[in-house]
């Protein structure tokens, strides 16, 4: 009999174990997503006498958390369940081409910052000597902004709401020459995001990590083995707070390998006027916060070491399965003008990804499971062996 129970035990325990790690949670995951109906706005009339839609939209930015944010662009739409993620606003190439007084990202970042939600009705109205502003006007006016200074559209003025070209001509006059922000900030970046270097004697870097919050954010390495970060003085590091430096320390008697730095912080501090954007290059609406909140991201950069005598960086190894869940490809394919029901894409969050819990919660439930069955195997053993 005790030998029974030991291979009882031993089956208890390799099923608590497997569904342990089958139902370990991830961590909580770094894009955005629309997670509800957005606010209306007036319907607008553009200087070429097309009518175009407004609204005000709720990005969910962190697991418990929502900030209300603008579309960037006239034209497009914003995908059901599309994964955003925090962009630089140097990497959208699409409106430096819209003749400017000043910059994109400053003339947007100042209306968003002067306008509704961030700034209430009463005194919006105040400022440009209206006796009322309903909320349907203050969000197409600073909609009809954004567009102005991005798209380089305008508005009829013979046939929109008198209030909104108040609030529009005040948003639009007041944003040139208004203060810089960084084009290039992020709530978390790591910068360079590659590094190459031929037969390293030194640790590859420095990697700056550049992040709003107070709290470290977690470093990890993936695809070299015999390397390791660390700072300055050569110290193993788990993780870094803004402003600090890592290295990659590689073993000398690896020639060569590439190696995926991953920095991830939780509880981050974002501001408004922040730009979001497909997760992976994917065509969708942009949107621009127009207040700030708390998020979760995540940065990476790349490090490539290779023999001197050979011309050039190593060809990239195939992903590994881990690496490739990770990760989705863009796609190159034209977007849909089917509605999201019909179009199925890799850049749509699936249902594992907006319900983590789920995931372990069955991971608890084969645990359950397990406990229930082992005891009652015991349980008829053992009452075999009494009988």
């Amino acid at each position: 009999m005790t030998g029974i129970l030991r291979r009882c035990v031993a089956l208890l325990c390799s099923a608590a174990v497997i569904g342990a790690l089958a139902g370990a949670p991830a961590h909580a995951e770094d894009f955005a997503r629309v997670d509800h109906d957005p606010v209306p706005g007036l319907a607008l009339t553009l200087d070429s006498g097309e009518e175009a839609e407004t609204a005000l939209f709720s990005l969910r930015v962190a697991d418990h958390d929502s900030v209300r944010a603008y579309a960037g662009a006239v034209d497009g739409q914003v995908r059901d369940r599309t994964a955003y993620v925090e962009a630089a606003w140097s990497e959208s190439f699409e409106w430096l081409e819209v003749p400017q007084e000043s910059d994109h990202a400053d003339r947007a970042s100042w209306i968003v910052s002067h306008s509704y939600p961030h700034v209430s009705r009463p005194s919006l109205a105040e400022e440009v000597e209206l006796d009322d502003l309903g909320e349907e006007q203050a969000i197409a006016a600073t909609q009809a902004a954004i567009w102005h200074v991005l798209d380089g559209v305008d508005l009829d003025r013979d046939a929109n709401d008198e209030a909104v070209l108040a609030v529009y001509d005040h948003l639009v006059l007041n944003s040139v020459g208004s203060e810089e922000v960084d084009v290039d900030a992020r709530s978390l970046n790591v910068s360079p995001a590659q590094v190459e270097q031929a037969s390293p004697d030194e640790p590859l870097g420095p990697l700056s990590v550049d992040t709003t919050g107070t709290d470290p954010v977690q470093l990890s390495l993936r695809g070299a083995p015999e390397s390791w970060l660390v700072d300055a003085s050569g110290e193993q590091v788990t993780d870094a707070s803004d402003g600090d430096e890592v290295y990659l320390d590689v073993d000398p008697s690896v020639p060569s390998g590439v190696a995926t730095l991953h920095a991830h912080g939780h509880d981050l501090p974002l501001s408004e006027g922040r730009l979001f954007t497909g997760r992976d290059g994917v065509r969708t609406q942009p949107l621009i916060t127009a207040e700030g909140g708390r998020t979760a991201g995540t940065a990476t950069a790349t490090l490539t070491w290779y023999p001197a005598d050979v011309d050039g960086p190593p060809a990239t190894e195939e992903p590994t399965p881990a690496e490739v869940e990770e990760s989705v490809p863009p796609t190159d394919e034209p977007e849909s003008t089917a509605s999201p029901e019909e179009t199925a894409t890799d850049d749509q969050i699936s249902d594992d990804s907006l319900a983590r819990t789920g995931t372990w919660l069955s991971g608890l439930l084969i645990i359950a499971g397990a406990l229930v069955v082992s005891g009652l195997i015991i349980l008829v053993l053992g009452r075999k062996k009494n009988s």
